[in-house]
């Protein structure tokens, strides 16, 4: 089933045609505040931040050579968390005196710091949104209303206004189904829009692929995190497998916390799994299905599948368990008769036509966790949508058929993919 575009696109559509002056605009006066002040700003955090670590630890053997040693502990992870460029906790709950007053001092030292930031970039703020402003008129005049709107509407959700913030993806915000955003790892996100359940009305991001092993592994490397081999051979564009609920959680918090610190995204921009009805959403049948409805009440109701109505899938439409797999036995179904797509196990990603959102193997490849949990009355089994290389019965390839498991299960034929929500709060 494929989405309709044409219904739920327009207005994407329509910033997409007046990208090329929002990104020129963004371009020239996020480098104007990137080289002057954001960098000025970065280099007095820096100085703060080896000053209050000095500080720390004249306190901290301070307080061992008096026999303090919880206190002396605290203040060394407080210097752990420094040096890691952690976020200070909001509240000083169960801080020892001595650490919430060294705290305090810094917050006065850091609110300082950004005061004179914020009043250094105003200026450039302010010609941003002029020339915002301009580029409305310029299209409006020239007879592009949709696009002139479109420019209306990102200046009104006040966008250019995060410009001095810690972090903001202007290119996340206004990415597009023909420009992707993408972030540092490489991975590509388009929008997609949401009809019905809790974000009705957001334009969620989407991973145009599901998350792939030279994505994950920079995560087990940097975490030192422990991760099964798939027990077949995979390139680092496959999907990666062998990867818990609990796993692609613990990577999409990973994930942003490392590009908020980097400032590849927004402050309250979140990585996170997508939910059943947004994953249905993505597919193009969330028209077709109450968005109020738990997992376990839609499963394997609405008819269909990805390629239309018919069950046998035309050539090349995805990687299932097709004749290929009589050469597998690991595989746990039965082929699909007459069907072939080349690989025994996963393919790499993009080795099938997208949808019509830009969105690669929403079935089969490898089954995805998506975020809520399957009998929401039970709350011991999570969603999974999609199929995998591993699926050619009928009923498990339906676009509505949804897959449960415990969040702990580990299997060679389930990955994830992200989304990113942009303001989210996170």
């Amino acid at each position: 089933m494929k989405p309709p575009a044409a219904v739920f696109l327009i207005s994407l559509f329509a910033l997409t045609a007046a990208q090329a002056g929002l990104l020129e605009i963004e371009n020239q006066y996020r480098a104007a505040y990137e080289l002057g002040v954001a960098t000025k700003h970065a280099a007095a955090v820096e100085e703060l931040d080896g000053k209050y670590s000095g500080a720390l630890e004249r306190a901290m053997q301070q307080s061992t050579q008096s026999g303090r040693l919880e206190e002396a502990l605290a203040l060394k992870e407080e210097m752990q968390r420094v040096k890691e460029k952690g976020d200070l906790p909001d509240k000083d709950d169960g801080a020892s005196p001595a650490l919430a007053k060294f705290r305090g001092t810094y917050r006065e030292q850091i609110a300082k710091l950004r005061a004179d930031r914020d009043k250094a970039a105003a200026p450039i703020v302010e010609k941003f949104g002029a020339a915002l402003t301009a580029l409305q008129d310029e299209l409006g005049k020239a007879g592009k209303l949709e696009e002139a709107l479109a420019v209306k509407d990102y200046i009104a959700a006040g966008l250019f206004q995060k410009l001095t913030g810690e972090a903001v993806a202007l290119t996340a915000a206004t990415a597009a189904p023909d420009k992707p955003f993408e972030n540092s790892l490489g991975m590509k996100f388009v929008p997609v829009p949401i009809l019905g359940g809790p974000s009705a009305g957001k334009t969620i991001r989407f991973s145009v692929w599901e998350t792939r092993v030279q994505d994950y592994e920079r995560f087990v490397k940097e975490e030192k995190t422990a991760w099964q081999d798939a027990g077949y051979k995979q390139g680092p564009d496959h999907p990666a497998v062998k990867v818990s609920w609990q796993d692609a959680t613990a990577f999409c918090a990973w994930l942003t916390k490392e590009e908020r610190r980097k400032r590849k995204i927004g402050p309250k921009d979140t990585y996170r799994l997508p939910s059943d009805h947004e994953w249905s959403c993505a597919l193009g049948t969330g028209n077709d299905e109450d968005a109020s409805m738990s997992p376990v009440a839609k499963a394997g109701k609405v008819q269909g599948y990805l390629w239309g109505k018919d069950f046998v899938p035309p050539a090349r439409s995805g990687n299932y368990s097709g004749e290929e797999t009589k050469r597998n036995p690991g595989s746990a179904q039965t082929p699909i008769p007459g069907y072939s797509d080349g690989f025994e196990y996963t393919a790499p990603a993009g080795s099938f036509p997208a949808n019509g959102f830009g969105l690669y193997d929403l079935c089969g490849n490898v089954w995805e966790w998506c975020q809520e949990w399957y009998d929401p009355s039970i709350a011991d089994t999570r969603v999974l949508r999609g199929g995998s290389w591993n699926n050619g019965l009928e009923f498990t390839l339906r676009s509505s058929y949804r897959l449960f498991f415990a969040p702990s299960v580990q299997l060679d034929c389930i990955g994830f993919r992200l989304v990113l929500e942009v303001g989210s709060g996170g």
